[in-house]
């Protein structure tokens, strides 16, 4: 039952729905170029990019809960190491297990020098954050945003690994557009969840736009990064970029919730509404990614 508990706990810590969406952005990246399902990848070097991409962010993950567990301690509890479901060292031993299967498995991915290098600054800057750059008012916060949408660039430069020479202005323009869709996305979201870690952010002396500036604040602010992403996702159908059909069909119901959830977040800011916020936000960004990839198909 022990191991069990210890099992499920390291799991939780490396945030599976997070990891695959980091997966998922890599082939994204790849489909957007093609337009299709990138099954030019050899099966092989797409297995090791799963298992690459999922222990990376399993390692990133894990981490920075144990950074974080004096914070975590006030403002999530219940997470596996201050609730004392996993100890400190569990944790680390962890991380540093799954950064070796995914920096091994960046060995099997080519181009090989410029995977496994990938691999190791990703993993560098995302300690940077964890270390330091967390503690400085948004530089933290933009870190996050910038290693969420950086998958999807990764996957693009794959595409001109495995595709050299075949893309045209136009697929760099939609990848483009779908980078800044994420990043800004995501960066409205991390500023957002300050809201929540007001008192322990404080505690370890981490600086967000919530216990600077104030709850309010940093509500308006994340939600005008909400609404500049939704106004960037109707800029693909008008330059041509995607298609548009199948694109809207999907992304204008999001667009429209996204829009909703903007202005609840600014009338109530409350622990409660950003806890359940920032769950809708990565359920309405995994769902977004099928939009994505079928306004890229058939372009």
């Amino acid at each position: 039952m022990r191991i069990v508990m210890i099992i499920l706990s390291l799991l939780e810590l490396g945030r599976p729905m997070n990891a695959v969406l980091g997966v998922l952005s890599i082939f994204l990246g790849l489909a957007i170029m093609t337009g299709d399902i990138p099954v030019f990848i050899p099966l092989g070097d797409a297995l090791a990019i799963t298992v690459a991409g999922l222990m990376i962010v399993f390692s990133i993950m894990t981490i920075n809960d144990v950074f974080d567990v004096e914070a975590d301690k006030l403002n999530t509890p219940w997470r596996p190491i201050p609730s004392g479901r996993i100890d400190i060292h569990t944790a680390l031993r962890a991380s540093l297990v799954y950064a070796i299967i995914g920096l091994t498995s960046t060995l099997n991915v080519q181009p090989v020098p410029l995977t496994t290098i990938t691999a190791l600054y990703f993993l560098a800057l995302a300690n940077f954050y964890n270390a330091i750059g967390k503690k400085i008012l948004l530089i933290g916060n933009i870190i996050v945003a910038f290693l969420t949408a950086f998958p999807l660039v990764y996957g693009v430069v794959l595409a001109n690994y495995y595709l050299p020479g075949e893309w045209s202005s136009s697929d760099y323009m939609r990848a483009f557009l779908y980078w800044l869709m994420i990043f800004l996305s995501v960066l409205g979201r991390e500023i957002a969840k300050g809201i929540i870690d007001v008192e322990g952010d404080l505690k370890v002396g981490v600086k967000t736009i919530a216990n600077t500036y104030g709850e309010n604040t940093a509500a308006k602010l994340a939600s005008t990064l909400y609404i500049s992403s939704v106004t960037i996702s109707l800029i693909p159908p008008i330059l041509g970029v995607v298609n548009s059909i199948p694109y809207l069909t999907v992304i204008i119901p999001i667009d429209i919730i996204v829009v909703y959830e903007s202005i609840k977040l600014v009338r109530s800011p409350t622990k409660v509404e950003i806890l359940n916020h920032k769950k809708r936000i990565l359920i309405l960004m995994f769902i977004s990614m099928i939009g994505l990839y079928l306004g890229s198909h058939g372009v």
